[in-house]
């Protein structure tokens, strides 16, 4: 270096001779685990001694990785290919007298990166005075190149680095806790106990950056009411120990650990393993276990904290809505059991219908969640019977014509009946209710429609109402022997009946007996 570039360099930024010991002596330093600084001026003399002031310079057990831009457009280049980058050391004047500053306005808010920690250095304080710049500007450090000594460069990037490592973790903590919502949303969005343990182990490794194939031995145990815990999903070695107890499938830690928090639940982290025990109200018990977390950060602890006991809740959700599932499905069957007692049908009849409409709406292609709530609401086909005379209902001999339109009634009076609901199954009881009678070349009633205008939900009743009504005694007849039902359904295929869904009573009719056989009189 020429003595014209050392006075000019002197007069730009200058490093004084400092104690030796105020050096920062190096650590065993991680090549992958860098703080990334950029250093934007267009004097080459200003990298370069930038370079030298921090060469060994490590803070937190992490080095520097140093990046040089000479002007905007190499910044903004950088910038957008390293988004990282934790410090910018920036001058003001380069090829614009205000090139820092517009700088400043592309990070924060063009690149929305209020993260970055920027220090600005200038030669000509004149050009950008320090009170006007501070004020006006999202800037974090504000030297001229005069004031930065060795050690003030020092003390500055160490305070700014750590400035920013804080900031890092707080959007890393925030973020966690917003996949945690999300996770928390797609585990409890199904709702099958089945796929409610795997679900959880999924998005536990999505929130802590985890493949779901790593070396991580993860594991979700679940034990129902007065039963033993099972293993329902695992990672690692636990991957082919899927449905077995607690005790065979799991290390003696996690054993003795529930052990411990059986009756009220707890969590604890031994080592590098995390246990988590959790019991819901209605005696419900679930074990996460995860290890290799020796290495978490403590952000990252607290997340899997945050995780499970959010789980824990959710589970004891799920289990409630299965208890009200539970409980409105009893209701349904007990009063449609109620309304068929009033006419001398077996109470298994509902129980039969609901079975027959099941299969059928699996069948013919309906969605799981339909099918599901269609073989729920089906027992509610007749409940309009409620206001029919029982002298009509249990008459032995043939209607009048007057009696038959007083019990035809039962369709409207039943739809009537749970029409204003909200609920998807009494929604669909009230289809079911309403056009169970009607027949595809739209001679039932009581609307008379025909055809695919009768709901796929009223043509599977049908179907399903009548072959149990042949398949059994009534009031009015003897059960039919199975060869005249088949008859019958071929003759009226196409005519009562929907034709394809005749086509799947009668190629599947071995299940419909089986129906029949687990649900007798």
């Amino acid at each position: 270096m020429d003595q014209k570039s050392q006075d000019n360099l002197e007069d730009r930024l200058v490093f004084a001779e400092e104690d030796d010991a105020s050096a920062n002596e190096a650590a065993p330093i991680d090549k992958k685990d860098l703080w990334k600084i950029l250093i934007v001026d267009d004097e080459e003399d200003v990298h370069e001694i930038t370079r030298i002031t921090l060469r060994g310079y490590t803070v937190e057990n992490k080095g520097v990785e140093l990046f040089s831009a000479y002007c905007e457009e190499d910044a903004k280049s950088i910038l957008q290919k390293e988004p990282d980058i934790a410090l910018i050391l920036l001058d003001v004047v380069m090829e614009k007298d205000n090139t820092g500053l517009l700088l400043v306005e592309y990070i924060r808010k063009k690149l929305n990166n209020s993260s970055i920690r920027i220090v600005l250095r200038t030669g000509q304080p004149g050009k950008a005075p320090e009170h006007e710049v501070i004020t006006k500007y999202d800037i974090n450090e504000y030297k001229t190149k005069p004031e930065l000594t060795a050690q003030k460069l020092f003390t500055t990037v160490t305070a700014c680095l750590r400035s920013y490592d804080n900031l890092r973790a707080i959007e890393r903590n925030n973020h966690g806790l917003e996949l945690i919502i999300r996770s928390s949303k797609k585990v409890f969005k199904n709702q099958s106990f089945s796929k409610f343990g795997s679900n959880v182990l999924v998005q536990l490794l999505e929130i802590l950056y985890l493949d779901f194939e790593s070396e991580n031995d993860c594991a979700y145990l679940i034990g129902m009411p007065h039963s033993s815990i099972v293993l329902m999903a695992g990672t690692g070695k636990f991957d082919n120990r899927v449905g077995t107890p607690l005790e065979d499938s799991m290390p003696k830690t996690v054993v003795e650990t529930y052990k411990k928090f059986a009756t009220k639940g707890g969590e604890t982290f031994l080592g590098d393993e995390y246990i988590g025990v959790f019991n819901t109200k209605e005696g419900f018990r679930s074990v996460l276990y995860l290890n290799r977390c020796k290495d978490f950060s403590d952000i990252e602890k607290n997340l899997v904290r945050i995780y499970a006991n959010n789980i824990a809740i959710g589970f004891d959700n799920i289990s409630l809505s299965r208890e009200i599932i539970n409980t409105q499905k009893e209701v349904i069957l007990t009063l449609g059991e109620v309304v068929e007692t009033r006419s001398q049908e077996t109470a298994n009849h509902v129980t039969r219908v609901a079975e027959f409409c099941y299969f059928l709406a699996q069948k013919i292609g309906l969605d799981e969640k339909t099918c599901e709530i269609l073989r729920l609401a089906s027992p509610m086909h007749d409940v309009g019977k409620i206001g029919v005379p029982e002298v009509i209902l249990n008459k032995p001999g043939k209607l009048t014509d007057t009696e038959f339109r007083i019990i035809q009634k039962h369709s409207q009076t039943g739809y009537e009946i749970l029409r204003n609901s909200n609920r998807p199954i009494m929604k669909t009881a009230a289809i079911v209710a309403l056009q169970h009678h009607e027949r595809w070349d739209g001679s039932g009633y009581p609307q008379g429609l025909a055809g695919k205008d009768i709901h796929i939900f009223g043509r599977i009743a049908a179907i399903s109402d009548v072959f149990d009504a042949l398949t059994h005694k009534r009031c009015y007849k003897d059960a039919w022997e199975m060869d005249k039902v088949i008859k019958l359904f071929k003759s009226e295929s196409g005519h009562h009946f929907d034709a394809k869904l005749v086509g799947i009573l009668l190629s599947n009719i071995e299940e419909f007996e089986g129906i029949n056989n687990r649900f007798p009189e």
